[in-house]
């Protein structure tokens, strides 16, 4: 079929993280099916079909071997690693994305590679890349501090990078000596005994370990649309789709913000082929890439405005100085003469507008239509710099409590506190329910989420809500999230950074080094299970 006639329509995903940017066979057969009878198709995949439908996040293995001086000075890094693919298709979880990016390490050789095995083709999961390889390089981390006798935060203080290691670039913004810091205090980790087995309660050994996250700001250009009705209505329209994380409630405060109206009078319309154009909602990209394009077409109707009160001879602003004027609570008006506005439906009126309609975007000048749609069609999940000459990331400390039954080995996640660099938060309460969501993912990856495969014919045996554990309300302990960014204006246009994937990087380990503190034992695959601790 011809790309022009298929209209997708997807306004409210609801959850729809994970492996989501990729078609599957499933949804092909839908549309065959619904073409075929003439009428609307629903497909509904059994638990058990979603474990051979779509793949989740592969099974990864990872060597890594880490030389210091005796002072804590990291020197040089070897790491190799492989993950599990199809025969029939390539799928890469690198776990060396963060090895030569997180310290200050002059000398690192990593090499990754792929190994085809009778399995579904895997797919991206919370921090494709990134999460496993912080497992990886957090947990030898841990054991240098432990074979130095240093403390593993100082040790992190002591080979914290002043720019970019791996590309040799200077960061855009970077706050995770603040993030390790305030993580610190908040935590109360001065207050650890150093010594695996030295802190306990009764019959459970309480352990206390840390970790170092990280995450890129990804992004793609996009085009977002602003539509001022007659009646004074402010629709915001772009193709994105909100797939839970609130690109919605953004997109209304963008628009708000420039054009000084309350955000909950405007409407968002998303997830339309048919409106402009948006990139993917994954890489923790959506939120930086459109809050830009309807920023810019805010300020490009408020200038407009503005220049259709000057110049309407029916204005009471008619040929006033542009420069003294402002748009606020729906009208133009002089910004030091809050009386003598025009609200914006009437300015519409006199100039017998039905509608004002402003497109925006963030492409470079001259791109073609062509250019643009092969552009937003990419995944873009590639770590880049965003301004030539930066590097630009987001970055994380994870503190974490854990007691271990010393009878049974049963492992409890007590206390988890994260200390962030996400840049500017666009909205703090929905930044702080992902860092959250994440965390909480992170604490499942760690304790309770395995695949049990059949030797016999390649088949997950708990494959259904009973046997797969995930974490819910009684596995999750307190969890305290801090913000230590600040606005990042080379990184994204109004100065955010990755946030939704960042909660999910460095948990693992951190589980994991507070596991070995209160048990001294170092498990180094996931998830860590009771058998492995007695």
């Amino acid at each position: 079929m011809d790309k022009a006639d298929v209209h997708i329509i997807s306004p409210y995903v609801g959850g729809g993280f994970g492996s989501k940017p990729v078609p599957y066979t499933h949804v092909a057969l839908a549309c065959a099916a619904a073409r075929e009878l003439k009428r609307p198709i629903k497909v509904s995949l059994t638990r058990p079909q979603v474990f051979t439908g779509l793949g989740g996040r592969p099974a990864t293995s990872q060597t890594l071997e880490m030389g210091a001086t005796r002072d804590g000075k990291i020197l040089s890094v070897i790491h190799d690693s492989f993950n599990e693919t199809s025969l029939h298709d390539v799928h890469i979880e690198a776990c060396n994305r963060v090895t030569a990016l997180m310290y200050a390490i002059p000398n690192v050789h990593s090499r990754h590679r792929v190994v085809p095995l009778n399995t579904v083709t895997p797919g991206w999961m919370r921090a494709p890349g990134e999460n496993p390889s912080a497992f990886g390089l957090e947990t030898a981390m841990d054991e240098m501090a432990y074979a130095l006798s240093i403390d593993p935060l100082e040790l992190r203080l002591r080979n914290w990078p002043d720019h970019d290691f791996k590309s040799n670039l200077p960061w855009s913004t970077h706050h995770l000596r603040d993030a390790w810091l305030a993580g610190a205090k908040a935590f109360g980790w001065e207050k650890r005994t150093p010594a695996p087995r030295s802190m306990r309660d009764g019959h459970e050994l309480i352990g206390w370990g840390m970790a170092s996250g990280t995450y890129p700001v990804n992004r793609i250009p996009a085009e977002a649309k602003l539509i001022l009705r007659q009646d004074g209505q402010l629709i915001v329209q772009s193709a994105g789709a909100d797939i839970g994380t609130g690109t919605y409630t953004i997109l209304a405060q963008a628009a708000a913000e420039v054009l000084q109206m309350p955000s909950e009078t405007i409407i968002v319309q998303l997830g339309d082929t048919q409106l402009p154009l948006a990139g993917v909602a994954g890489g923790s990209q959506l939120a930086g890439n459109l809050m830009g394009a309807v920023s810019k077409a805010a300020n490009m109707m408020r200038e407009r405005l503005i220049t259709l009160a000057v110049e309407q001879p029916a204005s009471p602003l008619h040929q006033m100085d542009k420069n003294h004027l402002t748009v606020a609570d729906g009208e133009v008006r002089p910004a030091m003469r809050p009386g003598r506005g025009i609200a914006l439906g009437e300015l519409l009126r006199s100039a017998h507008m039905d509608s004002m309609e402003v497109m925006a975007d963030t492409f470079k000048e001259g791109t073609s239509a062509q250019e643009r749609e092969a552009i937003v069609s990419s995944l873009g999940q590639s770590t880049h710099s965003v301004v030539p000459g930066v590097s630009a990331h987001s970055w994380s400390a994870q503190f974490v409590e854990v007691r271990v039954d010393e009878d049974f080995g049963t492992v409890r996640v007590k206390r988890m506190v994260a200390a962030m660099d996400s840049g500017r938060l666009y909205n703090p309460k929905l930044a702080r329910s992902q860092w959250i969501g994440g965390m909480v993912m992170g604490l499942g990856q760690a304790l309770l989420e395995e695949g049990v495969i059949d030797p016999r014919h390649g088949r997950v045996i708990n494959n259904n809500l009973a046997d797969y554990l995930v974490a819910i309300n009684a596995d999750v302990p307190d969890i305290i999230t801090i913000d230590v960014g600040e606005p990042d204006y080379r990184a994204t246009a109004l100065g955010g950074k990755a946030v939704g994937e960042l909660g999910i990087v460095g948990v693992a380990a951190a589980i994991g080094n507070a596991v070995y503190h209160a048990t001294g034992k170092r498990v180094r695959d996931l998830p860590i299970t009771m058998d492995k601790l007695i």
